[in-house]
């Protein structure tokens, strides 16, 4: 984050969209099922009580319900949250294609959001 004249502002290069979206993250060290609560086409949160380190290389597998195979991303740990039941890590995604960047941003508008899944509830 950045403060300019004593405001603190994001810097991040797109908007990030609240979603409860299954998926798998691989590493070196760690193969893991769990959900992503946040994504964006640069990047996820990958909560998670099972953590690796800020600079790991990792693969995650985001389940998607219109396609047949879950869509596959390279990325790197950038950073870990090591809050019981709500932690997990932020993961920068590596060469994603025009293609995949459309369907990390139709995610967020598919009814997958936290607010549209506790309206149904």
């Amino acid at each position: 984050m950045a403060s300019f004249l004593g405001q603190t502002r994001e810097m991040r290069r797109a908007v990030r969209m609240k979603v409860h979206v299954a998926a798998r993250y691989v590493s070196e060290h760690l193969t893991i099922e769990g959900l992503v609560t946040d994504l964006s086409p640069d990047g996820v949160f990958f909560c998670s009580d099972y953590l690796d380190a800020a600079g790991e290389p990792v693969r995650i597998f985001i389940d998607v319900p219109w396609r047949a195979q879950p869509l596959q991303l390279r990325g790197e740990v950038r950073w870990v949250s090591e809050v019981p039941r709500t932690g997990g890590m932020g993961i920068r995604f590596m060469d994603v294609s025009f293609e995949d960047r459309v369907v990390l941003s139709s995610l967020g508008l598919s009814g997958l959001s936290e607010a549209d899944q506790d309206a149904q509830a």
